[in-house]
């Protein structure tokens, strides 16, 4: 099975290029959405456009579980939602963290745990956050 991702803005182009060359296919709120929209597109609306694509979002902000909408956005859409542990981190490490956990990524998402979001960690490693 091959996933398909949706980046949120803060994820960076260059983290993108890394993935897209390691063979995953991520689309960007830019690509969605044009330029000048991605830039203003809410969380929700992104994370219900992923559900809606059955796309697997990708994100720094592991905030987004404590904030409603957004929480609600990814339980009513269906959206397995993987969110960098530390949002500080470089592009390199970044990427380095998606790329190291990506098998983990596709088991948790072959098992369709949908409505649910992960926090990834620098070495690749995924917890459970919500719920």
């Amino acid at each position: 099975m091959q996933l398909e991702f949706l980046a949120d803005r803060n994820i960076g182009k260059r983290v993108v290029g890394a993935l897209r060359a390691a063979g995953e296919t991520v689309h960007t709120l830019a690509e969605v959405y044009g330029e000048v929209e991605a830039q203003k597109v809410e969380d929700d609306s992104w994370i219900a456009y992923a559900g809606s694509m059955d796309w697997v979002a990708l994100t720094k902000d592991k905030r987004i579980r404590h904030v409603t909408h957004e929480r609600n956005a990814v339980r009513e859409h269906g959206v397995v939602l993987f969110a960098l542990a530390n949002a500080n981190l470089g592009f390199a490490e970044m990427a380095g963290a998606f790329l190291s956990g990506m098998p983990r990524i596709y088991e948790i998402c072959t098992a369709r745990p949908g409505g649910s979001i992960w926090v990834v960690q620098r070495d690749g490693s995924i917890d459970r956050l919500w719920p």
